[in-house]
């Protein structure tokens, strides 16, 4: 009788740990949190120059504020209301939303420089860009370009004249 008590226990245990070798915890729930979380508190830690960058924008008397993207070797600044602005590195490309009628298309770096939108088509004729410290400058018939770069030789601001009755477009990162 020791004998088959000891066999049913030793029996017992070599099944036991058979079967908790197999068995794995597993909680969806907890899981999912820690994959929320996670991110959260890594952006915390995470220098500001790391978030995606916020433009403010104008276009005339009318403001957006835009996320830059990158598409066909453009930085393209847009949001979800149709607002956008398409900019090549020197030149503003176009122009879309901001309550205009029709988009703005811009093309031509310096020399001749054709604008075509709501208010019809013209040329006028650009210099080529200066750089003064940390700003580039680029004069045309219709206004002057500005690039403002910070110490770090990032872009922090974008100005372009549109001429006419367009005004000019006003780009910022927003701190």
């Amino acid at each position: 009788m020791i004998k088959s008590k000891f066999g049913l226990v030793k029996l017992t245990t070599v099944i036991a740990l058979l079967l908790l070798q197999g068995c794995t915890f597993s909680a969806p729930q907890f899981d999912a949190v820690v994959n929320f979380v996670k991110p959260i508190t890594e952006d915390e830690s995470a220098p500001e120059e790391d978030a995606p960058a916020v433009w403010l924008a104008s276009v005339g008397e009318r403001g957006a504020l835009l996320y830059p993207y990158t598409s066909s070797g453009l930085t393209v600044f847009a949001n979800t209301d149709g607002d956008a602005i398409a900019f090549d590195g020197w030149t503003i490309r176009s122009v879309s939303g901001f309550g205009l009628s029709s988009p703005i298309s811009i093309s031509g770096r310096h020399g001749p420089r054709n604008f075509a939108g709501p208010f019809g088509q013209y040329s006028t004729a650009c210099d080529p860009w200066v750089l003064e410290g940390l700003v580039w400058t680029q004069s045309c018939g219709n206004g002057n370009g500005i690039i403002e770069l910070n110490k770090a030789g990032n872009i922090e601001r974008i100005i372009l004249s549109l001429g006419k009755d367009w005004g000019k477009v006003t780009l910022r990162v927003a701190k």
